[in-house]
């Protein structure tokens, strides 16, 4: 379950960590009596389950209730990464001293947790992690191996924070590991978590996943599932199949069976790309089925391009086939695609790709498919 921010912010806040005023709206006029009822600026933020929301223009100050207003007329409505604005949050705009990140996520690599922290925070992190990577320090999270506040100001330490305010940041983490165990959460991120001018240290941005196989133990978050919903996981539901967005990825994945999707997506790790989501289209899946499979995929946003990786046991190539065709017959496709196939029906199911000029990795490895999709994805860009 991927929170929205305003979420987020709750299940935080309800845990000791300092979280800006503010008010989820869902139409202009709601967010103009927000912020009449803080009295204070304010800055209204598109509530998307996607990042750079800053850059696409989902997030804008505001000094008046009626600019507020304003803002939220500009931002509801707005596409940020694939999905649809219908609902803003305003609060209080914060006198930012500094930003720092702290997050805490499960690396697919490793299959184990780590907090990771940075004196750098904002809307370039990412950019900081690739130019300056000294400048984030990490720490396991295991959940067995307790994670002391010594621990935690020996981090923010390492990573050159000193001064008044080290006390203090280091229990904002220290609640945000309590939160991320406590939720059985996949990711809990605070970027940036800001230093304010007045002292606190305070969320001014929060990044919730929870473990959806452990939803049993927090009946308290089914009501936080029900607002806006990702049109792509819809579409996966609806379709039965199983689909999880990985942002930041640039490689869709397609597989029949989730232990060739997890492999798969191991591969495309190990061969220096990251998946841009996980799909296992199940057993005996229908042309229907694949066919949604590929749209929801190419739609995934970051996606530069899709391996599918497949075998003919329960699933029949040739109805896979059909599918896949469905959607190059009446969608197109912008980005390279390689499928990897074999098993029953396996020729006619080559022979139908072969007509669109699909490339088909017959009986090659996976990594034999990854390598050539990452060939494409490479002369792709190049002609861009």
């Amino acid at each position: 379950m991927n929170l929205l921010e305003y979420q987020g912010k709750r299940l935080l806040a309800a845990r000791g960590i300092n979280v800006p005023r503010g008010q989820v709206a869902h139409t202009a006029e709601e967010a103009g009596k927000v912020a009449a009822e803080l009295g204070v600026p304010v800055v209204v933020k598109a509530q998307v389950r996607s990042g750079k929301r800053g850059k696409a223009g989902g997030v804008l100050p505001a000094d008046t209730p009626s600019g507020a207003r304003e803002a939220a007329e500009r931002i509801l409505g707005m596409e940020i990464g694939g999905h649809r604005v219908e609902a803003v949050l305003v609060e209080e705009r914060l006198s930012i001293a500094r930003e720092l990140y702290a997050g805490i996520t499960i690396s697919p690599r490793d299959r184990a947790a780590g907090l990771m922290f940075s004196c750098h925070g904002g809307m370039d992190v990412e950019e900081v992690a690739a130019r300056s990577p000294q400048a984030i320090v990490s720490l396991a999270v295991d959940g067995v191996k307790p994670v002391w506040r010594h621990h935690i100001l020996d981090l923010v330490k390492r990573a050159g924070l000193g001064g008044e305010v080290l006390g203090q940041v280091a229990d904002a983490v220290a609640r945000l590991v309590r939160a991320f165990l406590e939720l059985d959460a996949t990711t809990a991120e605070v970027n940036p978590l800001v230093v304010t001018a007045e002292g606190p240290v305070v969320a001014a941005d929060a990044k919730l996943v929870i473990d959806d196989a452990a939803l049993f133990r927090h009946p308290e978050l089914a009501r936080e599932s029900a607002p806006v919903a990702d049109p792509l996981e819809a579409m996966a539901r609806q379709a039965r199949l199983a689909y999880v967005p990985l942002p930041g990825g640039n490689v869709g994945v397609i597989a029949g069976g989730a232990g060739l999707a997890l492999a798969t997506m191991d591969t495309v790790f190990a061969l220096g790309a990251r998946p841009a989501n996980f799909l296992d289209v199940g057993g005996g899946v229908s042309q229907e089925g694949m066919a949604a499979a590929l749209r929801v995929v190419a739609r995934t946003p970051g996606v530069e391009g899709i391996v599918i990786n497949v075998f003919g046991g329960i699933n029949n190539c040739e109805v896979m086939a059909r599918g896949i065709a469905q959607v190059l017959d009446e969608d197109g496709l912008s980005v390279p695609l390689v499928v990897k196939m074999r098993g029953h029906s396996q020729e006619e199911g080559w022979a139908i790709l072969a007509e669109r000029g699909v490339e088909v990795v017959k009986y090659g490895t996976t990594g034999e498919a990854v390598a050539r999709l990452l060939e494409l994805m490479k002369k792709n860009g190049e002609r861009a």
